[in-house]
């Protein structure tokens, strides 16, 4: 399986000079009351400058509120108990709002996955997508608009100047997620962190987002955090993947090395999973058994073993910590013989 995500990536070389975003040993508890859950605990990773970052994993497993934590935009139970996130070497979590406000936007923008309520009905797209650029890139109405215009162009909307003058209600979905990347884009972020940026569209529209995301890296230099669970988007897009699982990364390599030498059991998984293009017609899609636990705050040891395959084999499940199994690939399994065998 391993083999037919790798043909096309395998020889990608990516040159990362420094970090742009470091988030170490992240905690994010959900408060309500007198009861507290932890959500992510231990999150650690970087995304370099010009990198495209993918993180993957199943719903539940923790992605969406590591993504929305970086900018400080947990809801009210939300809270980050305990690490640090580093913005050009700046601790985001110590800044003040008005100091986070400058940095949306132009230093880090997000593309959310519930497009549904991401635009304000009451606003036109236009009004909506220009406001930030005329804020933050201080350039006029007139310039903001054509460079509106431009933007949703490039995302695939047909007839742009006309969609400028509609209201969200009279788009369809997929044409809301593009003018949401439209607006993510506009004030030429440093880092891009999109969330199932594709959700709503269908696989033509999928393929051309996903090539415009990657031209504009090429172009501009930018930086993307990808949040997905689809591993063919991973294939066609990351420079770097981490896996997530239960709110904590559980593996973390280059894109060829992951998927050639997948070590952990969940990794491994979830690759089983993918239908292969060679597969016989009465081969049978595997199933990870089971389900991601909805309170894994208390868990200890390896949060998968419940559902591994080789769980009841494992001489140490009771512990989690990472371990580098080859440069810059590391996991948090522990099964003798695990780095790259098929369980």
């Amino acid at each position: 399986m391993a083999g037919s995500f790798c043909q096309h990536h395998a020889s990608r070389e990516v040159g990362i000079t420094q970090q742009l975003l470091e988030i170490r040993h992240l905690q994010i508890d959900f408060v309500q009351g007198h009861s507290r859950s932890r959500a992510a605990s231990d999150v650690s990773f970087g995304v370099g400058s010009g990198e495209i970052l993918c993180v993957v994993g199943e719903s539940g497993s923790g992605k969406s509120i590591t993504a929305l934590s970086i900018l400080g935009l947990l809801n009210r139970q939300g809270r980050v108990s305990g690490g640090e996130i580093l913005f050009e070497g700046k601790n985001l979590l110590d800044m003040k709002e008005e100091e986070l406000d400058r940095i949306r936007g132009t230093g880090i923008a997000m593309i959310f996955q519930d497009i549904m309520y991401s635009l304000n009905p009451v606003f036109t797209i236009g009004m909506q997508l220009t406001e930030g650029m005329i804020r933050h890139r201080g350039i006029s109405r007139k310039e903001a608009w054509a460079e509106g215009i431009r933007l949703l162009e490039r995302t695939g909307i047909r007839n742009a100047p006309q969609v400028m003058k509609k209201y969200p209600h009279m788009l369809s979905g997929g044409m809301r997620q593009r003018v949401m990347i439209a607006m993510a884009l506009s004030c030429r972020p440093k880092l891009l962190i999109a969330d199932e940026p594709t959700t709503a569209l269908d696989v033509t529209i999928q393929y051309q987002i996903m090539e415009l995301l990657r031209s504009l890296r090429d172009e501009t230099g930018m930086s993307i955090l990808l949040i997905t669970h689809d591993l063919g988007v991973v294939a066609e897009m990351a420079d770097r993947v981490v896996v997530m699982y239960a709110g904590q990364c559980i593996e973390e390599a280059p894109l060829a090395e992951l998927l050639e030498h997948p070590a952990h059991a969940y990794t491994q998984s979830l690759m089983r999973a993918v239908p292969g293009i060679h597969d016989d017609r009465s081969h049978l899609l595997y199933s990870i058994p089971g389900y991601v636990p909805q309170e894994y705050g208390e868990m200890q040891g390896c949060r998968f073993a419940p559902r591994c395959p080789k769980g009841a084999e494992c001489p140490i499940r009771s512990l989690e910590e990472w371990r580098e199994i080859r440069p810059g690939h590391r996991t948090r399994c522990w099964i003798e013989g695990g780095a790259g065998d098929d369980r």
